[in-house]
């Protein structure tokens, strides 16, 4: 069942994430709060090591096998996922929320054909569905996601395939289900700028389609500006700066944001230029 109309997909009240080692709790995640509601899009950037694929992680409830100790609020669709265990996460994950990760060949499995990794998702949660009916859901997938010649590329091996035609199969396996929630965390980073700008468009046609939420994890200003209807800034485990995508990266208010768009020259959309000919300041 979907949330309700005025019931954020994910909220999130100051989270902590600590990770156990050798000198005791290391704090990943430092009293992050947000709402994503149905439909949009929440980028949320950072530099390595500040935190924000620990938060796509608790959210997918990955984080067991690195025994964080999670703290604070998080809710999916008025779920607290910290009541969650084994038989309710395995589930909500694929079902209702999802992931994309940056490197499609780590995620998939190199001696199954493609077609069949996607048809396990039916398996799993549609074990009702016959083969012919998977194997009719999973051509149409790959249509859904610009995979030519559909009918071919389903008994691919991951090998056979080139980077962004993996990374449209890891989609279409993320999305097979119609979930409420698509976590991507740097989906596009492995791809060279032409794949990663049809990959983007790809993702955007998805969310307006299906009326998704994207919680939307990247260290790149230029794509987050690109796909992001909100963003927040993320540092040392803590948000310094949120917002709507124009006002932050366009007129930021924290100078750790306005580092990082200062070390990035090439960032600069109509928006940026208009308000720069303007003469306006941040």
């Amino acid at each position: 069942m979907s949330a309700p109309e005025s019931m954020p997909v994910l909220q999130v009240r100051d989270l902590t994430i600590d990770y156990p080692g050798r000198g005791g709790l290391t704090r990943a995640v430092d009293g992050v709060s947000f709402a994503l509601g149905a439909g949009r899009v929440l980028g949320v950037v950072g530099e390595s090591g500040s935190g924000k694929s620990s938060i796509g992680m608790a959210a997918m409830g990955l984080t067991e096998a690195s025994h964080a100790v999670i703290g604070g609020e998080m809710k999916f669709a008025g779920t607290d996922l910290a009541k969650l265990k084994g038989q309710g996460w395995r589930s909500l994950r694929g079902e209702r929320v999802s992931m994309v990760f940056q490197d499609a060949m780590a995620t998939l499995n190199p001696v199954l054909r493609v077609g069949d990794q996607i048809a396990d998702m039916f398996r799993y949660h549609r074990p009702q569905m016959s083969r012919k009916a998977r194997r009719a859901a999973v051509l149409d997938l790959l249509e859904q996601v610009g995979i030519r010649d559909a009918d071919k590329r389903i008994d691919n091996y991951p090998h056979e395939l080139s980077g962004g035609m993996r990374q449209r199969i890891v989609i279409a396996a993320a999305i097979a289900l119609e979930p409420e929630l698509l976590i991507a965390d740097e989906p596009t980073t492995a791809l060279d700028v032409t794949v990663q700008a049809q990959i983007l468009d790809l993702m955007q046609d998805l969310i307006r389609e299906r009326e998704m939420a994207m919680l939307f994890i990247s260290h790149d200003l230029d794509v987050v500006g690109d796909i992001c209807d909100d963003v927040v800034v993320m540092r040392h485990g803590k948000i310094v700066e949120a917002g709507r995508v124009d006002d932050v990266l366009i007129r930021p208010r924290h100078p750790y944001t306005q580092e990082l768009l200062a070390a990035r020259p090439q960032f600069r959309t109509a928006e940026v230029a208009a308000v720069q000919s303007g003469g306006s300041h941040a």
